[in-house]
């Protein structure tokens, strides 16, 4: 198995080999984490093919495992595990050892191997895991690995990574493509048709519907779930309200409490599905309860759902890829709800330092310049402002606010 993985043809993710590779050796588990078919398998090969390149590991030292292959489909329980470990270790002279496991939550308590092996040789085992939903979550690791454990989570393809893949520049052109199929790696080698990709990403959305989701929480409202979700995917980046939702259900005689709708939502994003954005005010810090949103990992599966309607979508799926850069970017990323009533699309921050941004299509006349920049022009601080636009040409600096084209957003990042 490692030998067919040395001698598979891998585009490497750089943006993140760097960073794992730095934890590589030290006595920290390291995870790969987020939603399923984002290149979490390809990533952590090419980290493999790279240790055995640089001949940091001999592939006769690496005890990979991949769950979602059917050469391990009998690798129910951490029992199986343990033992197919054990044997490994006595057929080999071993030094020291790169334990690589992939999809792990499929198998029945993983968290007590890891824990074992870890706790035994943290010196002669480096351990890196992936997994697709709840049971890789922070939270839930926090529990499971007890702080020994740094998390990545993978995100789809940015748009440079993307032009990379297709062997293209970055162009307008380019950019409304990515923005309509999305981000995944696996509709790079597909045929630009949107018949054939949006077949290909609903299949996926299935799968994460079903198996991360609704086998894994339990439920039973699936119709319900599906539909709140599409709902959802139509509304990206608009101000969400589980009790408005509640209180519609009511009127159709659907009873349905905010809790419930909230809990729902809170799967998705556990299975890295969606992504919440918290409303605060930025002078106070002070979170709003009713004013949140919430935005999608990649816009393809949300395409294949509700269809591409650029002249009806393109504000909200731009401000959906410029939240995603943000997180990507390692930004904490809020919405701004001002005193007076003003909305600040985000207000992100990072070491300390934080950023403004509003996101609109085009500024096309004054009308909509001034409803862009005024929002910004109220705050009162000395951090940095931007409205970011698909204009190709530049509005330049205006009451110390900067116009930033959204294929130059990674200056400013």
């Amino acid at each position: 198995m490692i030998h067919a993985i040395l001698k598979e043809i891998l585009i490497p993710r750089t943006k993140y080999l760097g960073r794992i590779d730095w934890f590589l050796g030290k006595p920290v588990i390291k995870v790969l984490s987020g939603m399923r078919r984002v290149g979490k398998s390809s990533l952590l090969k090419s980290v493999i093919q790279n240790l055995v390149a640089s001949g940091r590991y001999s592939s006769e030292d690496i005890f990979y495992l991949n769950k979602e292959s059917y050469d391990w489909d009998a690798i129910r329980t951490y029992h199986d595990l343990m033992e197919l470990f054990t044997d490994f270790e006595k057929k080999g002279n071993h030094g020291k050892i790169l334990v690589a496991i992939d999809e792990i939550q499929d198998i029945e308590e993983w968290e007590r191997f890891i824990r074992s092996i870890f706790a035994d040789k943290p010196d002669r085992i480096d351990i890196i895991i992936t997994g697709s939903n709840s049971k890789l979550l922070s939270s839930d690791l926090a529990t499971f690995l007890t702080g020994r454990y740094v998390e990545f989570e993978i995100f789809p393809l940015d748009f440079e990574e993307y032009a990379i893949f297709r062997n293209e520049s970055l162009s307008e052109q380019l950019f409304l493509e990515y923005l309509r199929y999305g981000w995944l790696p696996g509709i790079i080698r597909m045929r630009r048709d949107e018949e054939s990709v949006y077949e290909y990403l609903r299949g996926i959305y299935s799968t994460i519907l079903l198996k991360d989701i609704v086998r894994h929480f339990g439920l039973r409202n699936v119709a319900f779930f599906e539909d709140l979700y599409r709902y959802l995917f139509s509304n990206i980046g608009s101000v969400f309200s589980a009790k408005s939702i509640s209180d519609y259900l009511l009127s159709q005689k659907i009873k349905l409490s905010p809790e419930t709708i909230l809990t729902y939502l809170e799967y998705g994003q556990k299975a890295y599905l969606i992504h919440l954005a918290k409303a605060e005010d930025p002078a106070t810090k002070k979170y709003f309860e009713i004013y949140n949103k919430y935005y999608v990992s990649d816009m393809g599966l949300r395409n294949s759902l509700i269809g591409w309607n650029p002249a009806r979508d393109i504000g909200k799926i731009l401000e959906n890829f410029v939240y995603l850069e943000l997180i990507r970017a390692g930004y904490s990323v809020r919405i701004g709800r001002l005193k007076n009533g003003k909305e600040i699309d985000f207000v992100a921050e990072k070491r300390g330092i934080v950023k403004y941004l509003q996101v609109t299509y085009k500024l096309g006349g004054e009308t909509t310049i001034e409803r862009e920049y005024m929002a910004l022009e109220s705050l009162n601080d000395h951090w940095e402002k931007y409205v970011v636009s698909m204009d190709e040409m530049s509005f330049g600096v205006r009451n110390g606010i900067k116009h930033v084209r959204i294929l130059d957003l990674w200056n400013i990042l």
